[in-house]
């Protein structure tokens, strides 16, 4: 049996795990949209980094945006991946490359990690 404080504070629980439900299905049709796009304006010219880098910002924003996983594990993640993409694209390490791939990369997952609770607070009011 319950106390009608515990059903208070269930009933608010439940409530919060809807709207964090409804928020996963918005981002789950969003990320591949933004992921899209944005491997289009940082991905180098050729069709390999394009798709490399869609499927990286894919999964990077899933991974912190739905199970938000560790934003600063990821951004390591990103790291690591811009450094080899562009070693294979341009058989050196171009710095143009580096800041505009791994810059926009970076800036939007940790937008979408550290953006996801206020996001979650927003929804709730």
């Amino acid at each position: 049996m319950t106390n009608p404080d515990q059903k208070q504070l269930l009933d608010v629980l439940e409530k919060h795990q809807q709207h964090q439900q409804k928020l996963d299905r918005v981002f789950k049709i969003v990320i591949p949209i933004v992921s899209f796009l944005l491997c289009v304006i940082c991905a180098n010219m050729n069709w390999q980094s394009t798709l490399g880098t869609f499927i990286m910002l894919w999964i990077a924003f899933y991974a912190v945006g739905i199970k938000r996983l560790n934003v600063w594990l990821w951004a390591f993640i990103i790291v690591l991946y811009c450094l080899v993409d562009i070693y294979f694209s341009y058989g050196t390490i171009s710095s143009k490359a580096l800041g505009r791939q791994m810059g926009t990369m970076l800036t939007f997952v940790i937008i979408f990690g550290f953006g996801r609770p206020y996001i979650d607070r927003w929804l709730l009011k």
